[in-house]
């Protein structure tokens, strides 16, 4: 079995042919590791843009790259050949830090050849989300490569970075930091196609009250002050992918504004909800702001 861990630059780019925005990549690096994780070698190469002939300025900041440097590179489809044939045929897992590279390889894979399946991936893994369950974050907070470093005992300003072998070396010390095979085996997919149908599936908020998911007891909230239930006073308002209503308490007459969020993804619904109490100031703006309506100017309708 042999690791590689791969980072990826692109230029974000607005392409005719699809009709939006697309993430063309403009350099692929990588490191290959034995089950020893012994360095078996790197990979490094610029990717001549096809889509979007400039690269944006914040790409430039970061990665230090001109439109000069990255036109010297090959095409995708040479460059995505040169990378498969390097892998070569030993099994092997790709990983990369969070699923936003492995995406957008992807993404590109499907424009230029019309399919998504990648050739050389047979098995992947997601190496933030390896490297956090070693980490006392929140898994619900996505922690950067550069502070992962840092929590793991490693200095990442030893490291260059924002270029896609640097940042792939960087991953791959990480990686060993806290490799354990039992462990790696529970976060690596097979590549079947329903991994492929989970990295496609687009995750987002539910804007449709009535929508079956819901759950309508969630939709019920508790004072915070006394636990009683709480009446609800006006109607359900939809923003910021939140469902927002107020409410007011019959036991200690409390008001409460009640905010819920439920966001589908592949495999679960995430559901999340705030509850505030209304102050009298606010409560008092609410209602002339509901009820003052100002009077409408009197039209003059010009003399023929």
């Amino acid at each position: 079995m042999h690791y590689v861990i791969m980072d990826l630059e692109w230029n974000n780019t607005y392409c005719r042919r699809i009709g939006g925005f697309i993430n063309e990549i403009i350099e692929i690096g990588a490191v290959k590791l034995d089950e020893q994780l012994n360095i078996l070698g790197t990979f490094s190469q610029l990717v001549r843009p096809q889509i979007g002939r400039k690269l944006q300025k914040r790409v430039k900041q970061l990665t230090n790259l001109t439109n000069e440097e990255i036109n010297s590179g090959d095409l995708f489809e040479n460059v995505i050949e040169q990378f498969g044939d390097w892998i070569g045929k030993e099994p092997t897992t790709v990983l990369t830090w969070a699923d936003g590279d492995i995406r957008t390889l992807i993404s590109n894979y499907r424009y230029y050849f019309g399919t998504s399946v990648l050739p050389f991936a047979g098995r992947y893994a997601d190496l933030q989300k390896y490297c956090q369950s070693f980490i006392d974050v929140p898994s619900s907070q996505q922690i950067g490569l550069s502070a992962a470093a840092q929590k793991l005992g490693i200095n990442p300003d030893l490291y260059p970075h924002h270029r896609a072998l640097d940042d792939s070396i960087l991953s791959c010390d990480c990686f060993k930091k806290v490799f354990s095979p039992e462990k790696l085996n529970t976060y690596i997919k097979i590549c079947d196609a329903q991994f492929y149908h989970r990295l496609e599936f687009k995750p987002h908020a539910i804007s449709n009250i009535n929508h079956p998911l819901i759950d309508k007891t969630l939709l019920e909230c508790k004072c915070i002050k006394c636990g009683a239930k709480a009446e609800r006073q006006t109607d359900w308002k939809y923003s910021n992918q939140y469902f927002k209503a107020d409410f007011k308490c019959p036991e200690c007459n409390a008001l409460l504004r009640y905010a819920v969020r439920f966001k589908k993804f592949y495999d679960h619904l995430d559901i999340r909800h705030t509850t505030s109490e209304i102050t009298e100031t606010e409560n008092v703006k609410n209602r002339k702001r509901h009820y003052y309506k100002p009077r409408k100017k009197a039209q003059v309708k010009n003399k023929q």
